[in-house]
């Protein structure tokens, strides 16, 4: 049995947007995200818009712990192209989200 299902992310992407700091942003509900499952061993995870879509990779993320946050690292893409800003990178922008983040949730910043 497989942690990684549609369903299972779109709950957990439900769950996330409830919690801080996601909260404070007007994401898509996940009716309108398209969710892909892929077995690649080169990824986690990948965020990618228009359409929103966000690939979680089950060759890497087998735990509960692994796939949330593959999808918290992958909602911070869509938070950033969603302002506006260069989503693709892991910058200043983004580590400066995913700090915050580990520093709520409990987690390191490296793994995010």
């Amino acid at each position: 049995m497989t942690l990684v299902t549609v369903d299972t992310l779109k709950e957990m992407y439900k769950m996330f947007c409830k919690l801080p700091p996601f909260n404070k942003y007007k994401l898509p509900p996940p009716s309108k995200i398209e969710w892909l499952i892929v077995n690649d061993p080169d990824m986690y995870g990948q965020y990618q818009p228009e359409p929103h879509a966000i690939t979680i990779s089950t060759a890497r993320c087998g735990h509960l712990d692994t796939i949330q946050r593959t999808l918290v690292h992958e909602m911070v893409h869509m938070i950033l192209y969603l302002q506006g800003k260069r989503y693709e990178l892991h910058n200043k922008n983004f580590f400066n989200f995913t700090n915050t983040i580990a520093t709520l949730y409990g987690w390191d910043p490296k793994e995010l």
